[in-house]
Formats: structure tokens, sequence, C-alpha cells
């Protein structure tokens, strides 16, 4: 699909091209075999014209940041809250976007064409990894010791950007899991 010449494109899913139903990025399941589950990854972009402005939640509005504050306007081409090749690369998908996605939750991207000259057709390299999981509570030993750094860890947000996303009632009781702030898993 083109995009116009100074044009956008309303959101999208990222469908398999061999069956346009099936949403690519969406665990229909809480669990699989028995453990939590969820994607991490990233996605590089091309032609450098094309800004792609993901939403997580599909739906939902793509918020400011200070002092911008008024919601990202993808439609209009807004400077900020995107990704383009020039941030991640299609051949090098870089971490400039770091993306988690739930279960349950489908992932909308919006599209701008920022060359007034031509029409052009976004193209992704969607670079994400299925990871299963298990959960420490806050009574296991190493819970505070990962908080404190004392044991090396990633620390992932669900969802992308400044804001996370909450992971809902199903999901937190389906997990067996509530999420602890760094001070509270320190204590």
């Amino acid at each position: 699909m083109d995009i116009a010449a100074s044009g956008s494109q309303a959101e999208l899913r990222c469908r398999d091209s061999r069956n346009t139903e099936n949403d690519i990025l969406y665990l229909d399941t809480e669990t699989n075999s028995g453990y939590p589950w969820f994607f991490h990854g990233a996605i590089g972009i091309k032609p450098q014209y094309i800004n792609a402005y993901l939403r997580y939640p599909e739906g939902k509005d793509i918020p400011g940041k200070f002092p911008d504050v008024d919601p990202i306007r993808p439609s209009s081409g807004d400077d900020l809250g995107y990704i383009n090749e020039l941030l991640s690369p299609y051949d090098e998908p870089t971490d400039h976007v770091e993306i988690v996605i739930t279960p349950l939750q489908h992932m909308g991207i919006e599209y701008y064409n920022k060359d007034s000259a031509r029409a052009h057709q976004p193209v992704l390299n969607l670079n994400f990894m299925l990871y299963w999981v298990q959960f420490f509570g806050r009574e296991h030993a190493l819970t505070r010791r990962i908080a404190l750094r004392e044991v090396p860890a990633a620390f992932l947000t669900a969802g992308f950007g400044d804001v996370p996303v909450d992971l809902g009632d199903k999901l937190r009781s389906s997990w067996k899991v509530e999420p602890l702030s760094l001070e509270e898993a320190a204590r």
C-alpha cells in the first residue's frame, strides 16, 4: 500500500501476507505450555521518508511529551513519537523503540509520508523474540537482590516508551503476578 505524498495511512495491524486475518504480533492466550509469555523486540523500517507511529494497545492515543502534552497526531506527521529508517534502519532494527507486547493486546501502526514529491510504501522488518517466563513474587529471595541490582537482570516495560501499559486484571490473575515498584521489591 503506497502512502500519498505528504499523506498518512490510518492505523493498521501487522498481518501475515499469506493470511491477512492473522495479526502476527498478537498472543491469543495468557499463557502457553503453563508459562506466561510475551513478545519483545524492535521494528526496522524503510524508506527513510516514512514515519511509523506505534499504538499500543491499538486505538489508544499516543501520549505527548512535556512540554507538548497533547497526544501525538500521526495524521499530521508530528515530529515526535515515531520511528523511521534513520532511527531504526530496516536491515538493523534498533532498540530506539523497545517494544513489549503482552497477551490479548493488539498493536497498531500509523504511517506518515514526509516526502512531498512522491508516494512511498512502508516496509517493516519485525525483529521479535517470544519469551516464556517465570515470575518471582515479593517473598522470593531473589526479588530483593534483583531490585537492588545485586543480581544482573533485564527490566522491561510492557508497551513502549515512557508510559507503561496496565496488565489488566485478567492477565495479572492468569499470570499470578502483581507488579511491584523497585522500591517495593527492594524492601
